[in-house]
């Protein structure tokens, strides 16, 4: 009773109980979020965002490390590589000053496709090999230096290690580098060839600072062995490395603890590396930074102090929201029409002029709803008129030319061949008129190509072959368009092969794509012209060559929309093969 009164207030005193309702829910919704922006999730997300910040940076580490290696395998497949270590033997390249020349222009290649690198070293029984404008320390070889002794204790079909960082030991530089060595020759121990590449330590480092915003002595790659690969804050980096937590972290492959550090709070976050499993990437940042976004708390409590005050504006906003409402749940049904569903309808508690008009619009609908059902029964009824029509298009050069070769065929006395053709062409016209159905089986389909290719084997004899392929999952039994494979293999006779006298060949396979039926024509005809050539989708706008495909399109379009696609390749002087897929639900 209470209900149907309020339904009959009038707007004002609608507006006077709005506008207490909406003073109420201002104060409670105050209240709430003051709650929920001091409680909140802020401290959660940061945990997190610094998390995905690590994960990224160790990603893209990941990444770089990778094609280090990579440009470094694809230069040991180099040509001038390989001669110098011997695999390809060759007079030219017998000597060592020749080789060194030779694998220079090798060595710049491979800086230039990876800027980290900064020096490059070949240690061969026949010498060192190396970037000539580099200087070497003279007398400090690879072989028995500690380098090649860690390398040697390292175990695999093609041994490879990554060393961290240190000073270059063979070049007078004498950078801070981190090393990758592998074996000169790959899948190969029995050679005493190396190959050492050393990355710019620095380079590394500031490639790390850019992922996670430059905050540099705060970062941490670290080996299994607790050695710091990139070094930085030494003082942190020892305070680190003697927390339990870090060290049970080193064990881990990624996750984050909390623990104090140069006497304040940090947040440590881990994660392994994928390309050199032994390392551990560290991100170490301070609460205090990590939860800074705490302090906007005080501000929010202030802008919503602020938003009290101003709460008279958004009450005259509500109010319009809350007046044009049964406006908007009309313009909603409207769109919904708009987007063909007619089965919406207008509702309204209200008893006023724009409920009215709303039930008028439902009295509409219903009366456009069944003009639709109308209309989509005249469609249907158009649709299997306009397939019928389509079947009924026979080509008469082809009966024509049946009839004229078994006329001849007789005269010749060559009655079994006359006898398979009029046997074939009977049952021909019967699996085609298929007693007045628009589909038929999948076996029958095949059957009716098959006559047909009989036929015209009799009609031009030592033209071409033919086999008919179907996979064995194939349900033979699954309805479908009929009369769809017969145009094709036409088409592959007649403009295919018009330039051939003998050795045609046309392939039928029939294969099953999840919820589809493919079933592809193959010849190796005279194929069509460059400018013709690529995939030819059905689409309604399609131009596809030839009266017969377009028969097709138009009925595979008529019959199964969407569903269906007709496709065809063609190579000009190879061939052309045309593909049908048919949905296997469809009835």
């Amino acid at each position: 009773m209470k209900t149907r009164v309020y339904h009959r207030l009038s707007f004002r005193m609608r507006v006077y109980l709005c506008v207490s309702l909406v003073v109420t829910l201002a104060i409670a919704v105050i209240g709430i979020l003051t709650y929920r922006i001091a409680v909140g999730t802020t401290e959660q997300n940061a945990y997190r965002f610094s998390q995905e910040t690590l994960n990224k940076t160790s990603q893209a580490l990941d990444e770089k490390l990778n094609k280090v290696k990579t440009s470094i395998f694809s230069m040991m497949l180099n040509t001038d590589y390989r001669r110098a270590l011997g695999l390809d033997n060759s007079s030219e390249y017998s000597d060592y000053y020749t080789r060194q020349s030779t694998l220079q222009s090798t060595f710049v290649q491979l800086k230039l496709i990876e800027p980290l690198i900064d020096t490059v070293l070949l240690s061969t029984p026949q010498g060192d090999y190396y970037l000539i404008s580099q200087l070497r320390k003279q007398g400090q070889m690879f072989v028995n230096s500690d380098l090649h002794k860690r390398f040697l204790q390292s175990t695999g079909v093609h041994r490879e290690i990554w060393v961290e960082g240190h000073d270059d030991l063979f070049f007078s530089d004498g950078r801070a580098v981190v090393s990758f060595m592998t074996e000169g020759v790959m899948n190969d121990v029995t050679k005493e060839d190396y190959l050492v590449v050393n990355i710019k330590e620095e380079s590394l480092k500031q490639y790390l600072l850019q992922n996670l915003n430059g905050i540099e002595g705060r970062i941490f790659l670290v080996s299994q062995d607790r050695k710091e690969v990139l070094r930085g804050d030494p003082k942190l980096f020892r305070e680190l490395i003697e927390n339990s937590k870090f060290q049970e972290a080193l064990s881990g492959d990624d996750g984050k603890f909390d623990t104090n550090l140069a006497e304040q709070a940090v947040n440590v976050n881990y994660k392994r590396l994928n390309a050199v499993s032994d390392w551990v990437l560290f991100s170490v940042i301070p609460r205090s930074e990590l939860l800074k976004q705490t302090d906007d708390l005080k501000y929010a409590i202030l802008l919503i102090i602020a938003g009290c005050l101003i709460a008279c504006y958004t009450i005259t906003q509500l109010l319009v929201r809350l007046l044009l409402k049964p406006i908007k749940d009309l313009q909603r049904v409207m769109i919904k029409v708009e987007q063909n569903d007619l089965s919406v309808r207008y509702e309204s508690p209200w008893q006023d002029e724009i409920a009215q008009l709303g039930y008028r619009f439902n009295r509409m609908l219903e009366e456009v709803e069944l003009s639709f059902e109308r209309v989509m029964d005249a469609e249907k009824q158009k649709r299997k008129s306009e397939i019928k029509a389509l079947q009924a298009q026979i080509d008469p050069h082809f009966l024509y030319n049946t009839l004229n070769t078994i006329y001849w065929k007789s005269q010749m006395k060559q009655l079994d061949d006359v006898q398979e053709m009029v046997l074939s062409l009977s049952r021909l016209f019967q699996l085609g008129l298929n007693k007045g159905r628009e589909m038929t089986t999948l076996e029958n389909e095949l059957n009716h190509v098959e006559q047909y290719l009989i036929i015209q084997q009799q009609c031009y004899e030592n033209l071409f072959e033919y086999r008919i392929d179907v996979a064995e999952e194939i349900d033979m039994k699954h309805p479908i368009l009929k009369i769809l494979l017969q145009p094709l293999a036409e088409n592959a006779i007649l403009h295919g092969f018009k330039d051939r006298n003998e050795g045609g060949i046309i392939s039928i396979k029939v294969t099953r794509e999840g919820t589809h039926i493919r079933m592809v024509v193959e010849d190796n005809g005279s194929g069509m012209s460059p400018e013709m050539e690529g995939m030819r989708p059905i689409t309604a706008t399609s131009s596809m060559k030839g009266y017969a495909l377009d028969n097709i399109r138009q009925r595979l379009l008529l019959e199964y929309g969407q569903e269906a696609e007709l496709t065809m390749t063609s190579t000009a002087g190879i061939g052309m093969t045309i593909s049908i897929i048919v949905p296997v639900q469809a009835d």
